[in-house]
């Protein structure tokens, strides 16, 4: 974790250096979504949030090779779809800030505002885990799941690009039981959020109604019983328990 750090700080700061380096234009040229009138120096902050609240570099966008001089660089070109993408997203995030997010503010306080960081985080795409994971599980199944899972917690774990609380793999067996077919892969993935969170109550909860839905009345007794263990004063799980104990 501490090595990705350090590598996506160099590189974000090899891009610092290389604009720096170069003289951004006193009039920007093929401006579409910012203003005409945008000066370089504003243009320079704009860009620099840009790569930040996606975790990209400027070839994300723009015409040009990776570690060359940004004055070989094609900024004015719109080859890459990315770039027209990022107009849209520019004059979504301006109709949220001015026509929607002012009108939710009856008093004299600061409207709230949004910017490409809500939403991205550091990530290109600005997806929940849950849903991430999903996609790899319809495309590759239960183990490359798990596997993206560990791979994505050893690199993002602590930040804000993804929620690894203990809700989100809970959300995502929930996602993937939407299928009865799949109810074994959805406890595989439970059964993963309690080795990450043994302590979670309602890990064990979920766990113990999926067993309910199969059948599988002593598997169900089981988890709910180790979760009253880690909540004794849960009276939902209490009755529940009861009902089981008592059939």
């Amino acid at each position: 974790m501490k090595h990705i750090l350090v590598v996506m700080v160099i590189f974000f700061a090899a891009d610092q250096l290389s604009a720096q380096q170069w003289k951004w234009p006193d009039q920007p040229k093929n401006l579409t979504a910012l203003p005409a009138s945008t000066a370089g120096k504003d243009l320079q902050r704009v860009m620099f949030g840009f790569t930040g609240s996606l975790g990209v570099r400027c070839t994300y966008c723009h015409v040009g090779e990776e570690g060359k001089d940004f004055k070989e660089f094609d900024f004015v070109s719109d080859a890459k779809p990315a770039k027209n993408k990022a107009r849209l997203m520019i004059k979504m995030v301006k109709n949220i800030n001015t026509q929607f997010l002012t009108n939710l503010h009856d008093d004299n306080s600061p409207a709230i505002q949004v910017n490409c960081q809500t939403c991205h985080r550091g990530n290109a795409l600005p997806i929940l885990l849950e849903d991430q994971l999903k996609k790899t599980f319809d495309k590759s199944g239960i183990d490359s799941t798990i596997k993206q899972y560990r791979a994505l917690r050893e690199q993002f774990y602590g930040g804000f690009t993804y929620n690894f609380k203990e809700g989100s793999l809970l959300r995502l067996a929930d996602k993937i039981s939407e299928d009865s077919t799949k109810m074994p892969a959805a406890i595989e993935i439970i059964k993963l959020n309690i080795e990450m969170y043994p302590s979670f109550a309602f890990s064990y909860t979920h766990l113990a109604s999926y067993f309910e839905d199969l059948g599988n009345k002593q598997g169900a007794i089981e988890n709910y019983q180790k979760a009253l263990s880690l909540n004794p004063k849960n009276e939902m799980i209490k009755r529940q328990l009861d009902k089981l104990q008592s059939k």
